[in-house]
């Protein structure tokens, strides 16, 4: 008799056949390496996926513990490369971060209101899950299968810890401090002393029985505090500024100040056997995470922020196989809530561009998204014509969704060197009702067949279907005063425009495509996706496998980008342009009004509106007939065997459509670029008109090499690496949240690249065991950098072009010469003391990051990318603005027993 033990990693579709013999046990048809326990390595697959195992969760550096961070090992897949900065993401196939998915023991957390796709991580600095929580989790970069939903990007799904017949727990503890952080280049030059600064994470796990065989337990708990460095600077044009605004502005502190973050992460789960064939699992999840933040740069202290995340999510779960068949079926209850709110709130809002920024944070959030779920999988297999693993599937959301908004309750000031900083040419203000929430149903169904024509032949056949009743906020009835003037409102030219001299809004676009009823904007029902794959292995024995497939994946309108077709009729927002005379003002979109000293308090301004001098609150017009964001994408590539390593080829297309961009609302078609801001037709009492375009695309083409050698403590070690050449391009617009598109006409908007879009990027990873209990391990993450912008008034201001990320950073040296704009090697070092009572270990830990103190800027588009006019200079033409990732350590202790 005998015994192997052999180890499946989340969602990898195995066939093993175990041949006896008198000396050695042999799988055919599949790749396994070790000797104690095996390991798969997946060949037959024809989704691009990447296994992120239970090791290299426990052992690679970790700096801030946000298990997503992970699936930066996968190619063709970016994670937020500042560990620091708002908005921990992650991105692939040239799309925006808002259209990827996490799923966590089956759950969706896709976020539907605002962006960064997952757990409300749009400008969060936070962990949204506890890492000592997640066994193992699985990164789709493309071509995943029907099962999944909401997503036209890369999807993450992962499986969490359970408790065991065995009581076991795990302890850690990690440090940081000021002394232990590198101080970037920057506040070097400017003389700032670093600030206090600390970081604590911490954290318990624990599992165990509570009936023996029946009923166990998981619980785990992580905690992270910690103070964020920001920097204040005043700006370049500061010693050109005049005598009095500098004598305002001398007061406000600058240097490099810090606040703090504070996370709380719990997570528990029962699991429960009835019977040998049956499981049911519950489990909760709660977030709680806060920061004070929103400054740094111009912006000072007193603009500050009070940042909050939360999560309850909770899951019951009912497995039971079934013969040949498995059915779950879950109940799912969840509550995502975002919050930016004002620490020192009611002091007016100056911002002098190029000096300070100065005053209360003006934009009050509170958005939450609440959901209750029900969801079946079955699965079956069956013989006909070759076997089948078929999996069917249906789900229903009911959703609520509550907003809040107040912009500008404290009015905002916006001051520039062409009036010399001595008035403000703009200003913003609103008032009225913040408040919108509705509610909406989601449905979805669909059917895929893994189906084996012959032993080295599969074809992976899928289809799903999606539904949600209210996506578009339908219920939302346009004010008939802005019927009749969409319906009635013309303007007449000096000069012909487009071959006219006289236009009217209704010639522009259909106009009752644009007005919502109430009861006229139907439901988007043709989210038919159909996905098809295949895997051929010539010889049968899993050592070269041609794979490939194509689908079609529809993600959502995220409900920001619309939600202010509704709100600024409930919330009037004013925007008014000033200059010294009324003439007008260059840069600002309003008729300007002569400035006068009494309009900068609220109680002017709301004087001045009720004048009737100044234009109405913008109009946002919403297509009915708006489509939800969908990508296409197909793939081709070649595993190989290479002994005890699993290498692939891949190309993989992605091409994205639909995206919702804002821009001008009624330009009468042939309006010259440089008219674009004067040309537009208004309505009565109200001001600048936007309507939304769904014509946003995006391009992708990338070529993956990956090499993969599973870490097995026979070897006692693992490496991987990942090797991305990727091209991708996008259009209208460079917003990651609600797009707004005024750099082109609505009809003229070219390609450009992509925001993310990196030619080359190489990740490794590796863990050895050494001699006396030590462990090392590391991450090489080397990246050719991504572009930013270059705005060109080369041939003068009249004929200014924005050249959309046409400037790409400086490369510098690691191994290849001139080849990466962003290098980091981060370390990791533990030692495992001897065993206290059999049972109790106690784990040393020393983990560093960029440990080589890579320089890794960044750029911006007005300093770094800025082409003057004949005969001025930009002398900062190319050069960095800032630097993140610079070197860090942490020391830490883990117990386990």
């Amino acid at each position: 008799e005998q015994a192997q033990v052999f180890q499946v990693l989340l969602g990898q579709d195995i066939k093993a056949d175990f041949v006896l013999s008198p000396t050695a046990v042999f799988v055919d048809g599949v790749t396994v390496i070790g000797e104690a326990t095996q390991v798969f390595l997946e060949t037959r697959s024809a989704q691009i996926s990447t296994n992120i195992t239970p090791k290299q969760i426990e052992s690679l550096p970790q700096n801030n513990r946000n298990f997503l961070a992970f699936a930066g090992l996968a190619p063709g897949v970016q994670f937020t490369a500042d560990t620091e900065s708002t908005g921990q993401t992650f991105r692939s196939g040239g799309a925006n971060p808002k259209q990827v998915n996490v799923f966590v023991d089956g759950l969706s957390y896709k976020n539907d209101i605002i962006q960064g796709g997952a757990f409300m991580q749009d400008s969060s600095r936070g962990n949204p899950f506890p890492q000592s929580a997640v066994q193992e989790y699985k990164v789709l970069t493309q071509n995943f299968k029907a099962e999944y939903e909401k997503a036209a990007a890369a999807v993450i799904t992962a499986v969490t810890k359970s408790g065991g017949n065995t009581l076991r727990g795990d302890a850690f503890y990690f440090f940081q401090d000021k002394g232990m952080v590198s101080q970037d280049d920057f506040a070097k030059e400017r003389g700032d002393e670093k600030p206090p600064y600390e970081r604590e994470q911490l954290g318990l796990s624990l599992g165990g029985p509570i009936i023996q065989d029946k009923l166990v337990y998981f619980l785990s708990y992580e905690q992270s505090n910690r103070d964020v460095i920001s920097s204040v600077f005043r700006g370049t044009s500061w010693d050109f500024a005049p005598a009095n605004v500098i004598d305002a502005l001398d007061g406000y502190p600058t240097g490099s100040l810090s606040a703090p973050l504070d996370s709380t992460l719990w997570f528990g789960k029962l699991s429960w056997q009835p019977a040998a064939a049956q499981t049911v699992e519950f489990s909760y999840h709660r977030r709680d995470e806060e920061e004070i933040r929103g400054f740094g740069n111009q912006r000072t202290r007193d603009g500050a922020a009070d940042f909050q995340v939360g999560t309850d999510a909770a899951v019951l779960r009912h497995q039971i196989v079934l013969g040949n068949g498995l059915n779950e079926a879950s109940v799912t209850m969840q509550n995502l809530e975002w919050k930016d709110t004002a620490v020192d709130p009611g002091v007016p809002h100056f911002n002098f561009v190029g000096l300070l920024d100065v005053g209360s944070k003006d934009y009050q959030q509170n958005l939450a998204q609440d959901k209750i779920g029900l969801r079946d999988d079955f699965s079956l297999l069956t013989d006909w014509h070759g076997s089948h693993t078929l999996k069917a599937g249906a789900s229903i959301n009911w959703m609520k969704y509550e907003f809040s908004k107040a912009s500008y309750e404290t009015p905002y000031y916006e001051f520039r060197s062409h009036e010399g900083w001595q008035f403000p040419f703009l200003a913003r203000y609103g008032f009225g009702d913040p408040n919108l929430d509705f509610d909406n149903e989601q449905f979805g169904i669909y059917l895929q067949d893994d189906w084996a024509l012959a032993r080295n032949f599969t074809l992976s056949l899928g289809v799903r279907w999606d539904y949600e009743s209210n996506m578009l906020n339908n219920d939302w009835r346009t004010p008939d005063d802005v019927v009749t003037g969409l319906e009635n409102a013309c303007r007449t030219y000096g000069t012909a425009v487009g071959g006219q001299t006289e236009w009217c809004v209704d010639e522009l676009f259909d106009v009752d495509n644009y007005v919502s009823t109430g009861s006229n904007r139907s439901s988007y029902g043709d989210m038919v996706q159909p996905r098809v794959g295949f895997t051929w292995d010539p010889k049968g024995d899993g050592d070269t496998v041609v794979f490939g497939g194509w689908g079609l994946y529809y993600d959502r309108v995220t409900l920001n980008d619309i939600y202010d077709e509704q709100f600024r009729h409930s919330y009037k927002q004013y925007t008014f342009c000033f200059s010294a005379d009324g003439s007008p003002a260059p840069g600002c979109s309003a008729p300007a009004l002569a400035w006068d000293p009494a309009y900068l308090t609220a109680a002017g301004l709301d004087d001045l509106i009720a004048s009737g001098q100044t234009p109405g609150p913008e109009i946002y017009l919403l297509a009915n007939d708006t489509k939800p964001p969908r990508s296409n994408q197909w793939s081709v590539g070649l595993r190989q065997r290479l002994g005890s390593w699993l290498g692939s080829l891949t190309y993989a297309n992605s091409r994205g459509h639909n995206g919702l961009a804002w821009s001008f609302g009624t330009l009468p078609p042939g309006t010259a670029f440089n008219d674009r801001w004067g040309n537009w037709i208004s309505i009565p009492n109200y001001g600048f008109i936007l309507r939304g375009y769904d014509t946003r695309k995006t391009e992708y083409d990338g070529v993956f090499l990956t090499l993969d050698k599973p870490y097995t403590a026979s070897s006692g070690w693992g490496a991987s690496f990942a090797y991305t050449y990727g091209k991708g391009y996008q259009n209208a617009s460079l917003d990651e949240g609600t797009a707004f598109a005024f750099d082109f006409l609505p009809d003229q908007w070219p390609m450009f690249p992509a925001n993310g879009d990196e030619r080359h990027r190489v990740v490794m990873s590796g863990i050895v065991g050494l001699p006396w209990n030590f462990t090392v391990s590391s991450i090489i993450s080397l990246g050719s950098g991504t572009p930013y912008g270059m705005p060109d008034a080369s041939q003068g201001w009249d004929r200014f072009v924005m050249r959309f990320n046409a400037a790409r950073p400086e490369k510098y040296d690691f191994i290849i010469p001139d080849a990466w704009a962003y290098r980091s090697v981060d370390l990791r070092v533990e030692w495992e003391a001897p065993t206290i009572a059999d049972r109790v270990r106690v784990t040393l830990l020393a983990e560093g990051f960029n440990v080589f103190d890579f320089d890794n800027y960044t750029y911006t588009d007005w300093t770094s990318g800025f082409k003057p006019p004949p005969g001025e200079v930009n002398a900062n033409f190319g050069k960095p603005t800032g630097e993140f990732n610079t070197r860090r350590f942490q020391l830490g202790v883990r117990l386990g027993f």
